[in-house]
């Protein structure tokens, strides 16, 4: 029996004796994995493909978009609506941080509350949601914390953005394919090969409010053909001091040294034949000048966090009919609070670990049809928070069969199936099975248009913080269910020419048992129900210069009928940059504009646009380079919307205008 069928039963019998036995799952699907790789090693190896990660814009909506150790999809055939921004984009417009990164991307918007920054999109944006139930990849690895789902997006993100390739964000439910928590999309971080940094590079910068950082990179294709990357960072800032008029009765309303931050990175990665090894640290402390959740005003508050990530990776072809990848991941999260409240200092800390396995698979044994298939088991096995008012220690084990099939009925019409199986047990016998099914149509009127239509649901599962915790006023809910999604969507791509790309989309969510809180409890609800259009164009003409902009119109509403928390009805965003001096100089300008939104205590907070300008040189002197940047450039007054109905504040003013400049020199 050929060993591929011997595959494809053990994934059957794996699946039927988890849903019989589900306490016994763990050892399914370690069993699964052990047979798979077994069954590997009989033929033989075929040398990847090549590198695409240098393939710029114009050129990737017509090839694949490699989602590191993820099978690739070409754009043009994938179910959802595909945006890139790529590593020329965050130099030219000198993007500090991720989330600044995702702000300038179609539909999506970030809410910052001096703490941390909150991702929003298509009507879901609610302050204190950290990515906003959007799964964080990095080079193919989930990113988001088994504590809280956040994926940190600010100067405790993961990676440094100098090592960054390009940025993915694949709209809508995700869960088909990648499970708990792509719920309203995948943003997956390219990082870059050795080869792109090409020996020793040294960064400084200075900034506004004291800000200063330093950065030091190696990399290097090496002879043997392996690529190794490392890294190291730091970033300090004394911040700023606040004056709030709601608490003027409090110390004059002034907030004093009480915004300052520092944050540390590493960061190492080897490739060679087919394997892939990547570790990456980073650490954050920052003061909190809000007073959030009933704190004392103007005392001490802080955050601090610390991430850190390992993967392995192996894929293979192992035939002209089949292709693998081989995944395991290592992952240890920490948190520590400090809070001033009139009773005394508060404090608490978080510990989250886990572990997991992922077999993937793409067969093309029968015409016209391309089957992705693989198993995943993820153990989290550390899930801890601590307090004066908790002492919760769990631990839970998911294990995950998924499926898609691309059928090819004609050059012109496609159709995509897939499903994926969640079976998650914790320590406290609190067991959840989620099915997430996917459909889409994809037509093809001409080879420079595609249209795709897509049906598909998503869940995300209530994390140990939601369920379990309580300071004495929140209280816990071990019963709370799961939340899911039902999307449709219709996506219409069209190349103008090899240098110009149209993207369009209308789509609505419905959203079931959406997990928010009260303020004393976090509870399900009745769900929320959005619908909204985008649209993107992007541009690049061949004497180096880039346009790209978008808009989106959106509607969200609660299970009540009413506005959405944070969610602008109307967002808008332009990114031009055009060279200068025969291309020794290059200038970056953004613009950004949102509508107003609704805050937590259902009052508003007026609309805004900002602007961005980055002027920069890659030879200022032989292998000096130089970049200049200021952020609001007009000096706007703004706020964000306050994360909970239980803050001092209900809006948090936002940076005035800023500068600042970085010096770069490569050791050539």
């Amino acid at each position: 029996m050929p060993w591929h069928y011997t595959i494809a039963k053990s994934l059957q019998l794996s699946l039927g004796v988890a849903i019989l036995r589900f306490n016994r799952f763990t050892y399914c699907c370690l069993v699964m994995l052990t047979a798979t790789t077994q069954a590997l090693a009989e033929d033989s190896d075929v040398r990847n493909q090549g590198d695409l990660t240098q393939i710029p814009i114009e050129q990737l909506v017509t090839m694949d978009v490699q989602s590191a150790s993820k099978i690739a999809n070409q754009i043009s055939i994938a179910p959802s609506a595909v945006s890139i921004v790529t590593a020329e984009d965050i130099k030219a417009y000198g993007y500090h941080t991720l989330a600044e990164i995702l702000e300038s991307m179609r539909g999506l918007y970030i809410t910052n509350d001096r703490a941390y920054s909150f991702l929003g999109g298509r009507g879901f944006g609610r302050p204190g949601d950290f990515t906003g139930r959007i799964m964080l990849l990095l080079d193919g690895t989930q990113v988001n914390n088994n504590i809280y789902n956040s994926g940190n997006l600010e100067y405790v993100g993961i990676i440094d953005t100098a090592l960054i390739e390009r940025v993915e964000y694949v709209s809508g439910p995700g869960s088909a394919i990648y499970g708990n928590n792509a719920f309203f999309g995948i943003v997956n971080v390219i990082t870059k090969k050795g080869h792109a940094i090409n020996g020793l590079q040294v960064s400084g910068e200075v900034a506004s409010y004291q800000g200063r950082e330093a950065k030091i990179h190696y990399g290097k294709r090496l002879e043997n053909g392996a690529e190794l990357l490392l890294s190291a960072s730091g970033f300090n800032s004394d911040g700023q001091d606040f004056y709030f008029p709601p608490v003027s009765d409090f110390s004059g309303g002034l907030a004093n040294n009480l915004d300052e931050q520092r944050s540390r990175r590493l960061f190492g990665k080897l490739e060679w034949d087919g394997w892939f090894a990547e570790l990456a640290y980073t650490t954050r402390k920052k003061d909190i000048p809000t007073a959030p959740y009933g704190a004392v005003f103007n005392a001490p508050y802080n955050y601090e966090d610390t991430m850190l990530l390992a993967s392995l990776k192996h894929d293979r072809q192992l035939s002209s009919r089949l292709q693998m990848s081989l995944h395991s991941y290592y992952g240890d999260f920490k948190y520590q609070g400090l809070a001033t409240y009139p009773s005394g200092f508060f404090t608490e800390e978080s510990v989250g670990q886990w572990w997991g396995l992922n077999a993937q698979f793409v067969g093309t044994w029968f015409q016209n049809q391309r089957i992705l298939f693989g198993s995943e088991f993820k153990y989290d096995f550390n899930q801890n928070i601590s307090s004066s008012a908790l002492d919760l220690s769990t631990s839970e084990k998911t294990i995950s069969l998924y499926a898609q099939d691309e059928i090819t009925l004609n050059p012109r019409w496609m159709f995509n199936v897939g499903a994926r199986v969640d079976m998650n047990k914790d320590e406290l016998g609190h067991a959840n099975n989620d099915i997430s099914p996917r459909l889409a149509l994809i037509y093809k009127p001409l080879e420079t248009t595609t249209l795709k239509l897509s049906w598909s649901t998503a869940f995300r599962r209530a994390n140990p913080f939601e369920k379990y915790y309580t300071d004495g006023y929140l209280k816990p809910n071990p019963s709370i269910k799961p939340e899911s999604i039902e999307a449709t969507e219709l996506v219409v791509e069209h190349q103008l020419d090899t240098d110009t790309r149209l993207l369009g989309s209308v789509y609505q969510y419905q959203a079931d048992d959406y997990i928010k809180s009260n303020g004393v409890q976090f509870n399900n609800t009745k769900g929320a129900h959005t619908k909204g259009a985008e649209f993107e164009f992007e541009k690049h003409w061949h004497n180096a210069v880039r346009l790209r902009a978008s808009a989106a119109i959106q509607s969200a509403e609660d299970g009540d009928g009413n506005w959405q928390v944070n969610s602008p009805r109307r967002v808008g965003k332009i990114n031009f940059s055009v060279p200068l001096v025969n291309h020794a100089w290059r200038l970056a300008f953004e613009m950004q504009a949102y509508s107003d939104r609704k805050t937590e205590r259902n009052t508003a907070v007026g609309g805004y646009s900002l602007a961005n300008l980055t002027i920069s040189a890659d030879k200022l002197l032989p292998n000096l380079g130089v970049a200049l940047g200021i952020r609001n450039l007009f000096d706007r007054d703004y706020d964000h919307v306050a994360p909970s109905s239980n803050n001092l504040q209900t809006v948090i003013p936002q940076d005035d205008r800023t500068y600042w400049l970085r010096m770069t020199y490569d050791f050539k």
